[in-house]
């Protein structure tokens, strides 16, 4: 894999790489063996945002920029991108993608698999062999959509929420061809007690909350919180805020210098040991192993 020059993420970013052990499930899930997210994320401004990946990658990548400027190449062509504009890679095909270093891309992605996803993807480039840029008109239900998509799939605990997530993917693709969307005003319910703390839980990952105090943002008794919880999430609530201690873990192991015992400190772990053993429990590989894999 060639070497390019991170930084520590890009502000606003926001990221899910599912677990490996989840990912073997969902590939065996009647209704998602067809088609699933592996990885799933949104990048605004991605400066230095760039990769090259020599024998492919083994998901479909999907890119959709929404301001900014990027590029990508495959098969000894090159293609410049602005906004409106999206592109999928086909699996196991060497290419290579970034933003432009002036003005930075702002974009969805994600990365796709399954029995079916080549034929999405034979669907939306009208069965060409050639991957070029497509327009799109901007739609906001779109990314409505993808939020979605992505608050489901960071519920990973809950099966039903993955089967959702996956399952509501399959539409989101299909607004990518332009013939057959249709607009459809979607109202984003209130954040309700719970939607409250995980949001709290994400504007406090340098700490290590207590039980205690996620109960008092819910406005709810320990026990009574802790209920209701793990009802809607499938999950207790510490270990529920210790996967997206995890998650941006991830993102700062690929995205920053930092060494592993310095991002365990900015996510709350004194004992680097512990945090390598709890990420490694959460994300079946080890911190080390996941910066060296080629990732998004």
């Amino acid at each position: 894999m060639a070497m390019i020059e991170k930084k520590e993420g890009f502000i606003g970013q926001r990221s899910y790489v599912v677990p490996s052990d989840l990912l073997t499930r969902i590939s065996q899930h009647p209704l998602l063996e067809a088609l699933h997210i592996t990885d799933i994320g949104y990048y605004p401004k991605a400066s230095f945002h760039a990769r090259e990946r020599k024998s492919g990658c083994p998901q479909y990548i999907l890119i959709y920029c929404v301001q900014g400027e990027g590029y990508f190449e495959i098969n000894g062509s090159r293609y410049e991108i602005t906004p409106d504009y999206f592109f999928i890679l086909p699996a196991h095909v060497p290419h290579k993608y970034g933003a432009n270093s002036d003005n930075p891309w702002t974009i969805y992605w994600v990365h796709f698999t399954g029995k079916k996803a080549s034929d999405y993807w034979n669907f939306l480039l009208d069965n060409s062999d050639t991957v070029i840029p497509v327009f799109l008109a901007p739609n906001n239900d779109r990314i409505v959509i993808f939020e979605d998509i992505m608050t489901h799939i960071e519920m990973s605990f809950n099966d039903d929420n993955m089967v959702y997530a996956n399952t509501r993917f399959a539409y989101f693709l299909t607004t990518f061809k332009s013939s057959v969307f249709s607009p459809n005003s979607q109202q984003i319910d209130k954040p309700d007690s719970i939607s409250r703390v995980i949001n709290y839980m994400r504007e406090h990952l340098t700490e290590m909350l207590t039980l205690e105090q996620l109960a008092e943002v819910a406005g709810m008794s320990t026990s009574h919180f802790s209920a209701v919880f793990r009802q809607k999430v499938q999950s207790s609530p510490i270990q529920f805020f210790t996967v997206l201690k995890i998650q941006q873990a991830c993102r700062l192991l690929e995205y920053s210098r930092l060494r592993i015992k310095e991002i365990a400190y900015q996510i709350g772990y004194s004992d680097p040991y512990h945090f390598s053993r709890v990420f490694t429990t959460v994300m079946g590989i080890s911190p080390r192993d996941f910066r060296k894999a080629d990732k998004q």
